[in-house]
């Protein structure tokens, strides 16, 4: 079955390096709640074309599992793992029909959970994560900020526009457009803090906190005076 993933496919790889939210905060936050990650196991769910799979491999992580459903996007994931070897493994497979695949250390996840289209969804989604980590591991993901004020300072100079487009008990359904070249376009969800808690706690998880993004150490901070006003993204650590 094609997804609106596989239409993306290789192109992803752009928005990690063409898009400035995703080179800047993005992976400052990632390598902010990743930083105890050398020696450990990692499952990285909604890995994309492997972009954090392989900077957390790089990172000296023991083991890294990259899962997606879109099996364009593992493709393209294997065939930088051939060209750069990193031990990496790939499955293709929905989050929220994963199952166990084993007892990670880390549960990373960049964009899973705002591609949740309801309760039931994002339940599952917290249920694979939780099911997946061994006793005392960690949940670290990159998510759209449930405090994100739709009246403030837009993200459109960082990259990404994401106008709502419908609003539901819990959230907003979103039509997504990262402007890289060419633009690439997508639908997502936004979720308030409220469902998000909900959720993990509901997996099990016996903490969960959002953590401010990070900005790089090299900003510039007139250019990201919009961003620290209103921030588009917000890191998720919960413990199991």
């Amino acid at each position: 079955m094609r997804t609106q993933y596989d239409n993306i496919g290789q192109s992803y790889e752009r928005l990690k390096t063409g898009m400035p939210l995703a080179r800047g905060p993005e992976r400052a936050t990632v390598e902010a709640l990743t930083s105890t990650v050398p020696g450990k196991s990692v499952l990285d769910l909604a890995c994309g074309t492997g972009w954090y799979s392989r900077l957390i491999a790089r990172a000296g992580a023991a083991s890294v599992l990259g899962v997606d459903i879109s099996e364009e996007m593992v493709a393209a994931a294997e065939r930088s793992e051939g060209d750069e070897p990193l031990g990496i493994q790939y499955k293709v497979s929905e989050a929220q029909t994963l199952g166990v695949v084993g007892r990670f250390d880390f549960v990373t996840a960049v964009w899973l959970l705002c591609y949740a289209r309801d309760r039931l969804n994002l339940s599952a989604m917290a249920g694979t994560i939780y099911d997946n980590l061994a006793p005392g591991g960690v949940y670290a993901g990159v998510e759209m900020n449930p405090r994100f004020d739709w009246n403030g300072p837009k993200a459109t100079k960082y990259g990404l526009t994401h106008r709502p487009d419908a609003d539901f008990p819990g959230g907003k359904e979103l039509a997504v457009t990262a402007h890289v070249d060419p633009p690439i376009s997508f639908s997502a969800y936004f979720w308030e803090e409220e469902p998000i808690i909900t959720a993990l706690l509901g997996a099990g998880f016996r903490s969960v906190e959002f953590v401010p993004a990070e900005l790089p150490v090299d900003r510039d901070d007139t250019f990201w005076g919009d961003f620290r006003l209103n921030p588009t993204i917000v890191g998720i650590r919960a413990v199991k």
